[in-house]
Order: structure tokens, then sequence, then C-alpha cells
């Protein structure tokens, strides 16, 4: 990412033509346009973990900085680098770029998601061991308790969710970006008794958190609604996984409900589309 137009500190702390004096800090300027100041030697990732901590309004995190002098190319500094500096150095953050929405043909990511189990405990499952030489569905929604997601998105796939594993599909997961505490309240809502004692188990989902949106940028599919005070969370989506690769991908614009639901999955599978 090239440095366009570097901040220049309006007091530089010494003259990059004085070669007999030693810097006795690194300044890095973030994308909140202030600077931080960090000892020579200091680590990359320590500099990228303090600016992740401090800008909580970021969707994208920070994941390297670049440094930019008057005349000459940028330099980009690694997680492992070492911030050194042999004159004032105008240091400024490069924030992560997206990641492209996952698409059919593509190999899902692997990750974790969390959940509680029965007995309050929290656990967690790697992706790759939920879909690896097995038929998967991942669908997401924005969050918990949210009207569209519980009165028709969630309940779609409980509907017809037997329907669905009629067709192969061996698990039905519901991801969301909300932590485990509140996802176990929201399944309760579906589920008031505990998974052996559900009536019919073909109409059971999963249901996982993503509760950082990690795994959700990972899949390209985060949804910024920071000017609704909900952060970042997903984006409605429908994968249909065979064996660690992406078959089906409905993918949602907006707050729209109709790629992603159980009656379109459904609609695909029976007219064989991802066979």
């Amino acid at each position: 990412m090239p440095c366009s137009k570097p901040v220049i500190p309006k007091n530089r702390p010494f003259s990059c033509g004085d070669n007999s004096r030693k810097f006795p800090y690194v300044e890095v300027w973030g994308p909140d346009g202030l600077p931080r100041r960090f000892a020579p030697g200091t680590r990359s990732s320590f500099a990228v973990d303090r600016f992740n901590k401090q800008l909580v309004d970021a969707v994208k995190p920070v994941v390297c900085v670049e440094a930019c002098k008057d005349g000459e190319d940028p330099i980009e500094f690694g997680p492992e680098a070492e911030l050194i500096a042999p004159c004032s150095w105008d240091l400024r953050v490069v924030q992560e770029a997206p990641f492209a929405p996952i698409a059919a043909g593509d190999k899902i990511p692997n990750g974790e998601l969390t959940y509680l189990d029965d007995d309050g405990k929290l656990q967690k499952h790697i992706v790759y061991d939920l879909v690896r030489n097995k038929k998967v569905i991942f669908f997401g929604v924005p969050g918990a308790f949210t009207p569209t997601c519980s009165v028709k998105h969630v309940p779609g796939f409980i509907e017809r969710a037997a329907e669905i594993k009629d067709k192969g599909i061996v698990e039905i997961v519901c991801i969301t970006v909300n932590d485990p505490w509140v996802v176990k309240e929201w399944e309760k809502t579906y589920y008031p008794t505990t998974m052996t004692t559900t009536k019919n188990e073909d109409e059971h989902l999963k249901f996982l958190c993503d509760g950082s949106a990690k795994y959700t940028k990972a899949l390209g599919l985060e949804l910024d609604l920071f000017e609704r005070g909900m952060g970042v969370r997903s984006r409605r989506y429908c994968l249909l996984i065979d064996d660690l690769f992406v078959k089906i991908a409905n993918i949602e614009e907006g707050g729209a409900l109709q790629m992603s639901t159980a009656k379109q999955i459904m609609e695909d599978l029976d007219s064989g589309k991802g066979y």
C-alpha cells in the first residue's frame, strides 16, 4: 500500500543528516492521525497490538506498519520486524484489506467457533473438523434475537431441516457474531430442552458463535453496522460445503432475506445444484 500523503510530524526529533545522534524512540502514526512512541527495537507486532486495542471502532484491524521518508519508497514492517530509527522516519499504520467474499469453488477457511454445552461450559469447534468428508450447511445471521433472524431466517431452517438432511446434509450450522452466553439463551427459545430430549433430532440446528467476527472476516462476509450501534456483524448467507469446498454460496446484499433462506437452498438441492 503506497504512502501517498505521509503525515509529517511538526517537530522532528532529530535531523536525518545528523548521523552522530541516536534516536530515543520510533514514532508511529496511526489511522486515527495521532502519533505513539516506541523504543527502538520494539517488534512491529507489539505496536500493531497497541493500535488494535485502541481502535475500537476500526472494522479492519491493523496488521503492519509502513515507514515513509520523503523521496524514497515506503518500507513495510511485518509483525516480526524490529522498529528502528536511523533517522526520523514517519511511520504510518497499514490496515488489513478485506477478504473477497467466499464463492462457489473456494476452499473454506479453517478457524474456531465457540458454544456453550448443556452444562454451561465453554467449548469450541474447529471448522475443518466440522466439514471434513461430509456435506454441511453454514448459514450466517447478523445477530441473535434480531427480528428477521429470529422470526424468519432461523425458523425457516428448523422447519425444513429434516428435508435438507434427507438430501445428504449431515449438519446445519447457524453462525452468528455474538458471545456464547447470548447465543445459548437464543437457542433455548427454539429448543427449551436439551438435545437428548428433543422430539425430532433431525430438526435440530447447531448454533455456533464467532464473537469477534474473526471467522466471518475470513469468509469475507462481515457487515459494518457501526452507525446502527451494532459494530461488526455478519451478512446473511447460506453455504453448502462438501469436504472443505464450497459448492453453493448464496449471499445476501444489505438487509435482504431471499438468497440465504432454507427455501432457496432446498430449491438448489432439488435442482441438483452443487452436485
